[in-house]
Parts: C-alpha cells; structure tokens; sequence
C-alpha cells in the first residue's frame, strides 16, 4: 500500500493536512492570478495540477512540491507551513 490508508493512526490528521494544503495551493493560484492551465509554465501538467488541486491526487511528489513553491516564489517549507 502507497501512502496513509485508513487503518493508520495518522490517517485522519493527513487527510486534515492535505486537505489545507489543497486548500493553500488554489488561494495561492488564485491571489497570483494564475489559472490551472498557466501553471504548465511552470514545468506542473495542468492534468496533474488539476488532480492536486481537485484532491483527486493526495501523495504530491517533492518535484511537484518544489515546482509549485517556485511558482508562487516560495521556499518549499514556506508552502507547507499550515
């Protein structure tokens, strides 16, 4: 199994977690202007940055993390600091 399935004990604070980093990632698109399909400039597929937004994908890869704090100019720990 990939990931916090629903039998861990940190099943419940992850799903929290991600669920306000899904949230922080739209505010942050949305205060920069930026639309789902302009983050392709960013080297994100709006397919795949459509599915992290959506929640569809809930275990984002460091690159993807990487990826999406340079493109609103932050420090990866800046974007994860809920």
């Amino acid at each position: 199994m990939r990931g916090i399935g629903s039998d861990s004990a940190y099943h419940n604070e992850f799903q929290r977690f991600t669920k306000k980093l899904k949230k922080r990632i739209y505010e942050l698109r949305k205060e920069k202007g930026f639309t789902q399909e302009e983050m392709e400039k960013f080297e994100l597929s709006y397919r795949q940055f459509k599915r992290i937004e959506s929640g569809e994908t809930i275990n984002m890869t460091l690159s993807n993390l990487f990826k999406i704090a340079k493109a609103f100019k932050l420090k990866p720990h800046e974007l994860l600091d809920l």
